[in-house]
């Protein structure tokens, strides 16, 4: 009997699908795909076996990753207010779900357009309008992502901001994550993965409670 052909994935249409996917009416996405859309673009099942053990997109069965990624994040979200904390981890969710639609986002090109909009939120506060550019072009795009990620719209349709002495805070503490993880030199998306991680673990399934988004090591 001859074996069944193995088929591209659905999502990313390059890699080979290996698991076999029940959002998506049980056809096979590949590994990568499962891993950076799961829960961001994928609306997973709350009985998904790859949401567990050793597939789980948090921290269950990985002490090792759990303690890398408090040391990336936790110094640098101490100092802020808990509203700011808040804005920090709903920053991580919207990075989390621009990964899974920029193939080319890493983590240097993710500090260039936070690095650029923490400048122009610096320079608004101090009373002047100017628009820093990031030095990549390709981060010109990503400067608008990050500030539509911190904008809400009301019932009325009306987009809305948070105050820039929360902004600038938060903004600050993104940049220094990022750029202590890049620091490290340990991979392009180092800082990429420990957000999809913490993003993973602060959506449980519907209706679930909500715990905390970071624990103490």
């Amino acid at each position: 009997m001859p074996k069944a052909r193995k088929t591209p994935c659905p999502l990313c249409g390059s890699r080979l699908g290996r698991r076999a996917c029940p959002a998506k009416g049980g056809v096979p996405i590949c590994p990568q795909c499962c891993g950076s859309k799961r829960r961001v673009e994928i609306d997973c099942p709350s009985d998904c076996a790859y949401l567990e053990g050793a597939h789980a997109g948090g921290w269950d069965g990985r002490e090792t990753e759990r303690r890398r990624d408090l040391r990336r994040i936790a110094p640098h979200v101490q100092a802020l207010e808990p509203g700011q904390a808040e804005l920090f981890f709903l920053a991580l969710l919207g990075i989390a779900g621009l990964r899974g639609r920029r193939s080319d986002l890493d983590d240097a090109l993710l500090l260039e357009a936070v690095a650029a909009l923490r400048k122009t939120t610096e320079t608004r506060q101090s009373g002047i309008l100017y628009e820093h550019a990031p030095g990549d072009v390709r981060a010109h795009g990503l400067v608008s992502d990050l500030r539509r990620m911190f904008e809400a719209r009301g019932a009325d349709g009306a987009s809305t901001a948070p105050d820039d002495r929360d902004l600038l805070p938060v903004l600050r503490a993104l940049e220094g994550s990022l750029a202590a993880t890049v620091a490290e030199r340990d991979s392009p998306t180092a800082f990429l993965d420990s957000a999809l991680r913490l993003a993973g673990r602060s959506l449980p399934p519907a209706g679930a409670p909500r715990g905390p988004l970071i624990v103490a090591p």
